[in-house]
C-alpha cells in the first residue's frame, strides 16, 4: 500500500472521503466558519499537508493579519499559518518528512487532524482581524481564553485533539 492509500484509508476510516487530484488527495472541510480545501500530497521526502481558506485579506489588513499569525504560530507546535502577501490567501501548511521508516497510523491521523484543528482552532480570529473587528492580539485572546475546543466527534470521531 503506498503511502498516500495510507493516508486513504484513515480519512475514510474517519468517514472522511477524498477526490484525487493529479497525485494529491483533496477534501473539502469544515473549518467553522468557512469551508476550507484539504490537500495531502507527497512532495520532495515530505507528507505535506496544505489547509487553504476562502479567505484573502484586503491589502490594508494584511499587516494586522501577518501580527496574528506570528501571535499564533508561537504557540503552535507543528506546522504554521500563512498569508500570501501578492494576493491575500491565508492557509495552513504541515507536513512529515517521509525519510527511511514507515509512518505509523497514529502519525498520520496527527498530521491530517492537528492540521484541521489549528485551521478551525483560529480561523474566528484571522476573520475578526481580516474584517477589522479587533486587534490581534485580542482576536488570539479570546481564542485562548475561552478555551475553543474542536474534536474529532466534529470531524468524524475520536477523542479531542486541542483543549
Amino acid at each position: 500500500m503506498t503511502l498516500l492509500e495510507r493516508v486513504e484509508a484513515v480519512l475514510l476510516s474517519h468517514g472522511i472521503t477524498p477526490e484525487h487530484d493529479s497525485d494529491d488527495l483533496v477534501t473539502y472541510i469544515s473549518t467553522g466558519l468557512v469551508g476550507s480545501k484539504m490537500r495531502i500530497s507527497e512532495l520532495e521526502g515530505m507528507l505535506r499537508c496544505l489547509i487553504s481558506t476562502p479567505v484573502f485579506v484586503p491589502a490594508d489588513r494584511r499587516f494586522s493579519i501577518a501580527e496574528t499569525i506570528c501571535r499564533i504560530n508561537w504557540n503552535l507546535y507543528g506546522g504554521a499559518v500563512e498569508m500570501d502577501f501578492e494576493d491575500g490567501e491565508l492557509r495552513f501548511r504541515n507536513s512529515l518528512p517521509i525519510l527511511d521508516s514507515e509512518f505509523t497510523d497514529t502519525q498520520l491521523d496527527w498530521l491530517v487532524f492537528w492540521s484541521w484543528n489549528i485551521v478551525r482552532r483560529y480561523i474566528s480570529a484571522l476573520l475578526e482581524v481580516v474584517v477589522g473587528a479587533c486587534e490581534p492580539g485580542l482576536a488570539i485572546a479570546k481564542v485562548e481564553m475561552g478555551g475553543v475546543e474542536v474534536d474529532r466527534v466534529e470531524m468524524g470521531g475520536g477523542r479531542p485533539l486541542i483543549n
